[in-house]
């Protein structure tokens, strides 16, 4: 199963914003540091925000933080949420999709069964297990803000 470019980059807002230290952290700092569109990561940010994963503080000193620990964010029910109404194939659209197969067609509860297993493994994994013993990926990020930080 492959992930939305969206879910994608949603994880990696949230271990940019984990990983940060020192207070807020922009969505134009970590498109920098991600080299992505700002326009891009601006939308998930927002997304992000209005599904409670992330604080936003308006004005000239403002930013982004987690609402929530990291212990709370479930990657699992993230990408149920990020990943709703993106089908595996055809059949699996919400409006049926046009596939002529779908009326007789045995692999739809195949696929079914084979996506919810992906979401039941990542239910009990969370945004700090993505942090947890991984310190070349603090490493990683605090690299990332300090070469940021030169620009």
């Amino acid at each position: 199963m492959q992930i939305t470019k969206f879910s994608d980059y949603a994880l990696r807002i949230l271990i940019h914003l984990a990983t940060h230290e020192d207070g807020l952290m922009t969505t134009r700092e970590i498109a920098g540091m991600q080299q992505l569109p700002f326009n891009h990561l601006a939308k998930i940010s927002q997304w992000l925000t209005h599904e409670g994963y992330v604080e936003s503080v308006r004005g000239r000193n403002g930013g982004m933080r987690l609402a929530v620990s990291p212990e709370a964010i479930s990657i699992g029910g993230l990408l149920r949420k990020s990943e709703h109404g993106t089908p595996l194939v055809e059949c699996m659209k919400e409006d049926g999709g046009c596939c002529v197969m779908t009326p007789a067609c045995g692999l739809l509860p195949i696929l079914n069964e084979a996506q919810e297993a992906f979401f039941a493994a990542l239910d009990s994994k969370t945004l700090q297990d993505v942090l947890v013993g991984n310190r070349g990926m603090r490493n990683l990020i605090r690299a990332l803000e300090a070469e940021q930080a030169l620009k």
